[in-house]
């Protein structure tokens, strides 16, 4: 999971991301203290998951960011974090998640951060449609580290280690995998879930869970999706 944080009182915002951590969270927190920043950084393309935004701010308040967010197709969760609850009838025009009041704490934040990974995963059912004449079978996309062909033979291998093979047109894989967007083609024999990775070298991924993943010349442009997605 992927974190923008805002909030112009640097402080805060610091203090916020040291609470997240402490709350154990897996992933990258990204932190600005102004709302246009932030906003210009969302629209780079980077990948979010949620955004913390502090509701009183000079120039743009949190609610506005909130709606340009939304204007520009965020769809996923935004916390508010304020200090009084007046703001709700506004917030709820963003559709808000949840709301952090000020002054922060380890319990309230870890209680956010359990209910929007509860939140993630349970809409994170979206997957890969699989039938052979021995078998059919539905994989969920966050349970797939990467796939791979070779010589006609498709190997989806799994973050349990197992490694799903199928007979099938690599194109047709490719084509369910890529409407999603935490996968990328890095090779024509390879495409791989973003989330997984945990290192890039000029020519090769490496991901969590060891396989060494070659980077072709001719997908060479998706390492800067890469480097947005690993390094919010």
């Amino acid at each position: 999971m992927n974190i923008l944080i805002c909030d112009d009182m640097k402080e805060d915002a610091d203090r916020l991301v040291a609470l997240i951590a402490q709350s154990g969270f897996d992933g990258q927190t990204k932190a600005f203290t102004c709302p246009s920043q932030a906003l210009d950084y969302f629209r780079s393309g980077v990948n979010i998951d949620a955004c913390f935004l502090d509701i009183i701010m000079p120039k743009m308040n949190g609610i506005k960011l909130a709606e340009k967010l939304r204007e520009n197709n965020f769809a996923n969760d935004i916390v508010f974090l304020t200090t009084s609850n007046d703001f709700a009838s506004q917030s709820y025009q963003v559709q808000a998640f949840d709301y952090l009041l000020k002054p922060l704490t380890g319990e309230k934040v870890s209680n956010v951060m359990s209910k929007l990974k509860k939140s993630k995963e349970k809409a994170d059912k979206a997957g890969l449609s699989i039938a052979t004449q021995e078998f059919a079978r539905f994989v969920l996309f966050r349970d797939i580290s990467h796939v791979e062909v070779i010589n006609h033979t498709v190997y989806i291998k799994l973050l349990d280690k197992s490694i799903i093979k199928m007979y099938t047109v690599f194109g047709d894989v490719e084509e369910q995998l890529l409407v999603d967007s935490r996968f990328a083609k890095c090779h024509r024999s390879y495409i791989v879930n973003l989330n997984e990775i945990m290192t890039m070298k000029r020519n090769e991924l490496t991901m969590k869970n060891g396989s060494k993943i070659p980077i072709s010349r001719s997908y060479w442009q998706v390492k800067d999706k890469i480097t947005k997605w690993m390094f919010i």
